[in-house]
């Protein structure tokens, strides 16, 4: 029976048993797409990814991306704890790598802080599929609270598709109950992953509070998310409203699940393209046979 390396990697954090689980399965060239979609199944976390070796000249290593249900082209924190998982057994070494994926080769950097390395991704851009003006009533009845008009809800796709719905505070986002139902069944109407929400925040610390939501992947809320954290500058650059945030911020996510991870967000231009960033810490280790 064969045997791969294993490791569950929080992500997002610089604490075991916070911010987002991964799984990451090393060496993985010999499991065929249908076993990885049953891997990833028997995980039951959010994604599961498999490090393989690169087709692309200029990509470190390639990976691919699955949900318990489905194949992503891209996720963040998935992106972020494959590349320490890597770093970490010794499959790339260095400040400075690349990430095969099916959104394409992703610039990575490794850089030491205070709270440990940090690694970041410059992620796909993320363009607009569609306006939800029309289903703000929908959307606030999907998730239980009011969907704020302005900016319009907006559907942005950097390999998920996420629909961006701003409510009026951090209170309000604490104290959502989406109805899940609803949430899966607007998201397969429409082709989406799922539903964002999120508030601006005043003071020094983070700058965004955000929830998201994706019942129709398996996952009914998605403890720290990359992509929609890496989409959002986007979303807001097509409202006109990029001057919320400025050019560095931090997002805080998962706090009502337990998790209290912290996202370092990076604009790199005025179309609300992103770097994102972040800590991540292996809590489990060993091998997978299949």
């Amino acid at each position: 029976m064969p045997t791969y390396r294993f490791k569950q990697v929080d992500v997002f954090t610089d604490r075991p048993l916070f911010g987002n689980p991964v799984a990451v399965v090393l060496d993985a060239d010999g499991i065929d797409p249908d076993q990885m979609q049953r891997i990833a199944n028997w995980t039951n976390l959010s994604e599961t990814t498999f490090l393989l070796k690169p087709t692309a000249p200029d990509a470190s290593y390639r990976v691919r991306i699955f949900t318990p249900q489905h194949e992503l082209p891209f996720a963040g924190h998935p992106t972020i704890g494959t590349a320490h998982a890597a770093l970490e057994a010794g499959v790339i070494s260095g400040a400075s790598f690349s990430q095969e994926c099916g959104a394409g080769v992703l610039p990575m950097t490794a850089t030491e802080s205070e709270a440990g390395r940090r690694i970041a991704v410059e992620a796909p851009e993320a363009v607009l599929v569609k306006e939800f003006g029309g289903e703000i009533e929908a959307l606030s009845l999907a998730l239980g609270a009011t969907v704020l008009a302005d900016p319009t809800p907006a559907a942005m796709n950097n390999g998920p598709v996420w629909v961006f719905c701003r409510l009026e505070s951090a209170a309000a986002i604490a104290s959502l109950k989406p109805d899940m139902q609803a949430v899966a069944a607007m998201s397969r109407e429409h082709g989406l992953t799922g539903l964002v929400s999120y508030a601006l925040l005043d003071g020094d610390g983070p700058r965004i509070h955000i929830r998201c939501f994706a019942p129709a992947f398996g996952v009914p809320e998605d403890p720290v998310t990359g992509s929609a954290n890496a989409a959002l500058p986007a979303s807001l650059a097509h409202a006109g409203q990029l001057d919320l945030l400025g050019e560095e911020y931090v997002s805080t996510q998962g706090t009502e699940l337990g998790r209290d991870g912290r996202v370092f967000v990076r604009v790199l231009d005025d179309n609300g393209r992103a770097e994102i960033g972040g800590h991540a810490m292996t809590v489990v280790e060993g091998v997978l046979k299949v």
